[in-house]
Formats: C-alpha cells, sequence, structure tokens
C-alpha cells in the first residue's frame, strides 16, 4: 500500500491519526469490501440449484442477477453518496452493511422467485451506500498522488469477495443446501458492522459545516461532471464493459456446469482461485498503473483499463469454445485481470476531475451508468440470448451467448481511449480551482 506520511489531509475527525491506524482503517475497509462481494456474487455459484428448486428459467436467473438488483443499487447510490459527501462516511457505511447482511441471510428462506428478488433488492439497497462511503473516506486520509494503491487495496476485495463467495457457497451447496449458503455467508456481516460504527472516527462539527458551505445541488452536481468529457467517456465505458463482466459473472459457473458437466463445489473451487489470483493481480496492477504511470502522463488511467480489454477479448472467446474445461477455466483468468485493472486508474482519474466537495457523489454517479446500464441488461440480454438459442443448441446455448461479452469489451476500450483525449485538461483546470479556493 501507498506510505502513510504526514502530508494526508486531515481525517474526519479534524485530528491526525498514526500510521498504524490508518493500515488498520485500509485493512477494515478491505474487509467490508470483500463482504460486499461475498453478498454480491453468491447466488450465482447457487443458480443452477436455486433454478432447479424455484423452477426459474436463464431469463429470471438474468433478472436476478441483474436487473433486480442493477435499478435499486443504481438509484440509491446517489442520495446515499451525498449523505456520505455531506454527514460523513462511517454511519452510511456500517448501516448500509447491517442491512446488506441480513437481507443476504432472508433469502435462504425465499420460497419463490418473487420472494428471492425482493431479497435481492434489499441486498442492493444496502450496497448502494458502501463504496461512495469508502471512496470518501480514502480521499480524506490520503493525498490526490497517493490514492491509486489505496483505492487498489480497497478494491482487491472485489476479487477477493467473488473468491471466498464462490468457493464457500459451493461447497455449502454441495454438503447442505443454497438456503443453509445464503444464511451462514450473510449473518456475519452485522458483526463487523458493529466494529466499523465503534472504530472508525466521525466527522467532526467543523468538517460537517464546512461540508456544508460547499455543498453543491445533485443536479448541478451531475451538470457540472457531465460537463467534462472525460466524465462522459468514464461512464460509457464502465457501463458496457460493466455489461459483460456481469453477464459472465453470472453465467460462467452454469455455463461450466452445463455444457462441461462439472459440479457446483469443483465449479466453485476452481473459478474461485482463478477470480483470486487473476482478479488481484488485475487490482494491484492497476495500482501501480495509477500511481506509476499515472504520474508521469495521466493518460494511462485510462489507456490501461483500455488496452487491457482489448487484449482479453481473444481469451474470452476462446473460453466459450475451448473442449476441455480445464482450459477454459485457466482462459477466463485473462478478461477477470483485464476487467478488474480498472479499479485503481479510473477512481483515481475521477477524484482527480471531481470537486473535493463531491467526490463521493461522483463515485456514486460513475457506478449508476455502471449498473444501471451494465448490471441492469448485461445478464438480461445474456440469458434472453441463451433462452432464444435452446432450441437450436440445446445445453450449449449458454456458450454461444456468451460471446456477448467479447463485443462489450472491445467496445468499452474504444471509450477508455476516447477518455484519455481530455482527461489531463480537465484534471488540470479542476486542480487549479481547488487550490484558488
Amino acid at each position: 500500500m501507498t506510505e502513510i506520511t504526514s502530508s494526508a489531509p486531515a481525517v474526519p475527525d479534524g485530528r491526525p491519526q498514526s500510521r498504524l491506524y490508518l493500515y488498520y482503517l485500509m485493512s477494515l475497509l478491505l474487509a467490508v469490501n470483500i463482504f460486499n462481494f461475498i453478498d454480491r456474487q453468491i447466488p450465482f455459484i447457487l443458480a443452477e440449484s436455486i433454478k432447479r428448486d424455484l423452477n426459474l428459467t436463464d431469463t429470471q436467473i438474468g433478472v436476478l442477477g441483474g436487473f433486480a438488483f442493477a435499478v435499486v443499487y443504481s438509484t440509491l447510490g446517489i442520495p446515499l453518496g451525498r449523505l456520505s459527501d455531506r454527514f460523513g462516511s462511517k454511519w452510511v457505511l456500517s448501516g448500509s452493511l447491517v442491512v446488506w447482511s441480513l437481507l443476504t441471510a432472508m433469502g435462504g428462506l425465499a420460497q419463490n422467485f418473487y420472494q428471492l428478488v425482493a431479497t435481492r433488492i434489499g441486498v442492493a439497497a444496502g450496497e448502494a451506500g458502501s463504496t461512495p462511503a469508502a471512496h470518501s473516506l480514502i480521499a480524506s486520509f490520503f493525498p490526490p498522488d497517493k490514492r491509486s494503491l489505496p483505492l487498489a487495496f480497497f478494491s482487491l476485495g472485489v476479487p477477493l469477495g467473488t473468491m471466498i463467495g464462490l468457493m464457500l457457497g459451493g461447497w455449502i451447496n454441495q454438503v447442505a443446501s443454497w438456503r443453509e449458503a445464503l444464511i451462514l455467508i450473510g449473518l456475519p456481516g452485522v458483526l463487523l458492522a458493529l466494529i466499523v460504527a465503534w472504530t472508525i472516527p466521525s466527522q467532526s462539527r467543523a468538517a460537517k459545516a464546512e461540508r456544508a458551505k460547499s455543498d453543491v445541488p445533485l443536479l448541478s452536481s451531475l451538470k457540472l461532471l457531465w460537463g467534462r468529457k472525460t466524465f462522459r467517456q468514464m461512464s460509457y465505458a464502465i457501463a458496457v464493459y460493466s455489461m459483460g463482466a456481469n453477464a459472465a459473472i453470472v453465467f460462467t459457473p452454469a455455463f461450466l456446469m452445463r455444457s462441461h458437466e462439472m459440479g457446483s463445489a469443483l465449479t466453485g473451487m476452481s473459478l474461485g482461485l482463478i477470480y483470486g489470483v487473476a482478479g488481484v493481480a488485475g487490482v494491484l496492477m492497476g495500482g501501480v498503473v495509477g500511481d506509476l504511470l499515472g504520474k508521469r502522463d495521466p493518460r494511462w488511467r485510462m489507456w490501461a483499463p483500455g488496452l487491457a480489454l482489448a487484449l482479453a477479448a481473444p481469451f474470452t472467446l476462446a473460453a466459450w469454445f475451448v473442449p476441455s474445461a480445464t482450459a477454459s477455466v485457466l482462459l477466463i483468468a485473462a478478461p477477470k485481470f483485464a476487467n478488474l485493472l480498472y479499479f485503481g486508474p479510473v477512481f483515481v482519474a475521477l477524484q482527480s476531475i471531481a470537486p473535493s466537495s463531491m467526490r463521493a457523489t461522483a463515485s456514486a454517479f460513475l457506478i449508476f451508468f455502471n449498473s444501471l446500464i451494465g448490471v441492469s441488461f448485461g445478464p438480461l440480454v445474456t440469458g434472453l440470448l441463451s433462452d432464444g438459442l435452446e432450441p437450436m443448441f440445446g445445453v450449449h446455448s449458454l456458450r454461444y451467448a456468451l460471446c456477448f461479452v467479447v463485443v462489450t469489451q472491445i467496445w468499452a476500450a474504444w471509450h477508455f481511449f476516447l477518455a484519455a483525449r481530455t482527461l489531463r485538461q480537465e484534471a488540470e483546470a479542476t486542480a487549479r480551482v481547488e487550490a484558488a479556493l
């Protein structure tokens, strides 16, 4: 992680913190993000069991894994980001964690599709506040030129949470059932929420007053950000990338079980290891790119994820068509590495073009486009394609439906390259305005 020095900005309670505490804080935020993605991804390794038990279609699985979650997640992220900016992040973070943990556990009690959708909507409502609040905390503790690795460290929760969720969920599903998996994995998050509430400092009254003075109305914030070409292209890139990435997350376990006849425990173990190793490597590489190459030329923060996605596309296509399950799983490592490389560079770039008074709001806006378009439509489109192709290809219809992922990778790479064209100028303009205040 980036070395923490006395040049860090004032922390929320207005008192300087020791280096040891700052490392503890980053470890705590990482733990929160791990729980976030365990609870978010756990239904996908359970999808085949849930489908059989509740008699669902692939389209319904796509709705469950995408649209039902994303509409609430993207919509609530913006007001919760505003609350974090205005009143402090720790209460939004701890409250969100309680909500999504309890609703994950309640999913194990669902008796039909609609009840399960309702619990996933509750999970989405809780998780909507997590990333904006955490990003705001990181921006409060680290100076601008040292945020990329802390953001990347926090983002390690994505591959680690996915890995743990796949491995643990697949094993519990095989030895017990999908219901026990949701209950046992959901409840421990409540304890972590208490630790967050007890050990993260509250925002001081002076800090609240200062934020209130510089507060920008919600529509004005969106207008300001949308007026920046870099933000628009970043939003397009993230939305398109997310369509393919989430389609792969939702349906890859089912693809391996159907086309390669793998069991849930082996699928969870195999994908968990690949997602964990390749994902961690991608996130860390993104952090290095953001802090090292990004210092030389900030456009690398857009070039790097664009290049990674473009280079990963042929590996993704091959993964769906190789005859060997082992080869398929190994090939999936390339897109997983590319998919997670963007976290550090993109959010550092976002912080560089967003005024300091709307950092969490800016993250929430970007997540809004990610979720509303990417998470909503990626799994839904893939599920519809799979159901539509089933009469022609039978059990292998998912193999062809997942080719949609390759299209999104190339499309998103193009938007990242376009975002690089204006990033440096707009970041410099924002820095000049902030310095003049």
